[in-house]
């Protein structure tokens, strides 16, 4: 933290403690103001701590934005690299976001050489791209923008209509570091054509199409009696992998909420993401889930000893409570689409001297999941899949004291390793070091009341 002697700002302490580490650069928050003078520039250098890495500096102060032109100069005088913010910086959970001005986000500035881009995100995901950093057409119709996630897709409407849909995405999508999500959609706006959305995938870098993650956040054209992510993979000729709802919380501790008809968040999905391969008539692949209950034992991806013999499978709709052995799906459960407002707690109940038994199975089940989920379960048996059924049966309560059952141990499979995406290169920036005149000549220095800082010059 480099300050002024009157001590450290409060916001700037709230950022810097923050933000994570940076073993790559010499992290410095710069708490001085926008608009500064040209000594306490100055000061700020003669302040840097010693040596030669480079320098990544975050503005410290609102607006979280300083003219490209300093960070040129501070490169100049201090002699080292300066990688530092071209645009307006926003904090999002424990990363920075930069995007304001077309072309913005975090550029390298050095001595004697151009200016380069080099991504729009810290941390740095190794997906964070020039093709997933810039507004731009998709396709047609659609225009992609960025999100601190990865990318928006929506329809090309007035910027006015979807400032609190911005805001919601910006606020609730982790960034996370090896899969950018792609947000398709906008409420209250024509909807998203699939086309587009194939156009603009087309555009990206293969590894980084490969490893993206859809999210449906508002209307999307289908042809009659497709569902999305199925009609999303005949489009793309690939497989697809969509989120349930929407996802929020830690990288590392990912939540998915389903979106309801009124934009409103609700349950904590178990199934949280669903893998779709083009042309299947089946339905799609539990890829993403939580856990039910802390401590089960997991037979199989998404499938969890529960009691001797039963087991509890992770299904779109919410949970199967089923026998062990029992894997045929003649009751269409691993087809039922999620309820956005409930979540199905289904007990097999197609073999008459089971039902009994696994129904109170599944009562002791719903006593043992968190508040918020219980609340919103319902409880059903598998044979009562129908439309009216979803309509109209409510939870079962339990009114009894109800012995918690103990599965037997049984070791976890291994998981599938992540492949892992090769970190792109920098992008020159041309057009920048010719704003700022710094390639060929220093910055002139002015008289002691030159003012140096915010600018409302934006490069084009």
């Amino acid at each position: 933290m480099v300050h002024a002697a009157a001590g450290v700002t409060a916001g700037a302490r709230a950022l810097a403690e923050s933000l994570p580490a940076d073993p790559e650069h010499e992290l410095v928050v710069a708490d001085v103001p926008a608009v500064s003078q040209i000594e306490v520039w100055k000061s700020f250098v003669a302040a840097l701590p010693r040596g030669r890495r480079p320098v990544r500096v975050v503005p410290g102060q609102e607006p979280y934005e300083i003219a490209p032109y300093v960070w040129q100069w501070l490169a100049d005088r201090s002699g080292r690299p300066v990688l530092a913010p071209y645009g307006r910086t926003a904090r999002v959970a424990r990363s920075l976001f930069v995007h304001s001005a077309e072309h913005s986000g975090w550029v390298w500035f050095r001595r004697g050489v151009a200016s380069a881009w080099q991504g729009k995100r810290f941390p740095q995901p190794v997906w964070d791209t020039i093709e997933l950093g810039q507004l731009r057409a998709a396709g047609f119709r659609g225009v992609a923008e960025p999100l601190p996630a990865g990318m928006w897709l929506r329809p090309d409407v007035g910027d006015g209509v979807l400032a609190a849909d911005r805001t919601k995405l910006t606020r609730t999508l982790p960034c996370l570091p090896d899969a950018p999500m792609i947000v398709l959609g906008a409420r209250n706006v024509p909807d998203l054509e699939l086309a587009d959305v194939a156009e603009f995938l087309r555009t990206l870098r293969p590894e980084v199409a490969a490893t993206a993650r859809f999210v449906r956040f508002g209307g999307v054209a289908l042809p009659p009696g497709a569902t999305f992510g199925q009609a999303l993979a005949d489009v793309l000729d690939a497989e697809v992998h969509c989120y349930a709802g929407i996802p929020a919380g830690a990288p590392d501790a990912l939540e998915v909420l389903a979106l309801r008809a009124d934009g409103s968040l609700g349950w904590n999905t178990f199934a949280q993401a669903l893998a779709y391969r083009p042309r299947s008539a089946g339905p799609p692949r539990v890829c993403g889930y939580r856990q039910p209950i802390a401590g089960l034992g997991e037979v199989s991806p998404g499938v969890f000893w529960y009691a001797p013999e039963v087991v509890l499978e992770v299904v779109q709709a919410g949970l199967w409570i089923r026998p062990a052995a029992h894997v045929g799906d003649t009751a269409g459960v691993r087809a039922t689409p999620l309820d956005p407002v409930h979540g199905l707690l289904l007990y097999e109940a197609t073999e008459p001297t089971w039902a009994d038994r696994l129904r109170d199975v599944a009562e002791n089940v719903l006593d043992r999941l968190d508040d918020t989920t219980r609340l919103a379960a319902r409880l059903m048996p598998t044979t009562a899949l129908s439309d009216a059924a979803l309509a109209g049966v409510t939870p079962r309560a339990v009114d009894r004291p109800t012995e918690v059952l103990r599965p037997p141990e049984q070791p976890a499979p291994p998981r599938e390793p992540v492949a892992e995406v090769p970190e792109p290169p920098e992008t020159d920036l041309p057009w920048l070091s010719r704003l700022m005149e710094t390639v060929a000549m220093p910055v002139p220095v002015r008289p002691a009341d030159t003012q140096m800082g915010h600018s409302d010059d934006r490069a084009e």
